[in-house]
C-alpha cells in the first residue's frame, strides 16, 4: 500500500505545472514562491539572469517569470537567449518588475514575452496571468506557426 502511495505522489508531481522565477530578491522570491505553490503550482527559483537562463535550459519549467534589473544577466538579455534557444523558445514567460516603463515593456514583447506585470503586483492578478499563459494551444500554436514558417 505504501508502494500505491508513492506512485500517486509520484504521479500528481508530474502533473504540477512547473514555474521557475527569476529575481534577484530572495524575499519577494520566496513571497511569490508560497503563493504560487498554495495554488498549486512546483515553483523552481533563480536569483540572477545566468541562473535563470541554466535552470531553464537543464529543467525546462513550463514557465517563467522574470525580473528585469538583476546581477549576472539583464532580464532583457534572459528573455533574448530564451526565445532564441531551440529548447526553450516555446516556454511562456511573464515579466514581473519594478521597471514599469514604456520602452521595457515593449521591449519584453519584442523579445518575446506573453505578458508584462508591474511591482508591486496584485497576486489573484498574476494567478490569472499564469493561468491564461498556460492554456492549452498557447505554445502548441507557437511551435506549429514555427513549422509552417520553416517548411
Amino acid at each position: 500500500m505504501r508502494y500505491l502511495g508513492e506512485e500517486l505522489l509520484k504521479e500528481e508531481r508530474m502533473d504540477k505545472k512547473r514555474i521557475l522565477v527569476v529575481d534577484d530578491e530572495p524575499n519577494f522570491v520566496r513571497l511569490v514562491q508560497l503563493r504560487l505553490e498554495a495554488a498549486g503550482y512546483e515553483v523552481l527559483v533563480a536569483f540572477d539572469g545566468m541562473q535563470g537562463v541554466s535552470t531553464a535550459h537543464k529543467e525546462k519549467p513550463d514557465l517563467i517569470i522574470l525580473d528585469i534589473m538583476m546581477p549576472a544577466m539583464h532580464g532583457h538579455r534572459v528573455c533574448e537567449a530564451l526565445k532564441k534557444s531551440t529548447r526553450t523558445w516555446t516556454i511562456p514567460i511573464i515579466y514581473l518588475t519594478a521597471k514599469g516603463g514604456k520602452e521595457d515593456e515593449e521591449l519584453a514583447y519584442k523579445l518575446g514575452a506573453e505578458h508584462f506585470l508591474t511591482k508591486p503586483y496584485d497576486p489573484q492578478v498574476l494567478l490569472e496571468t499564469i493561468k491564461k499563459a498556460l492554456e492549452p494551444g498557447t505554445q502548441l500554436e507557437k511551435a506549429e506557426k514555427a513549422e509552417k514558417g520553416g517548411s
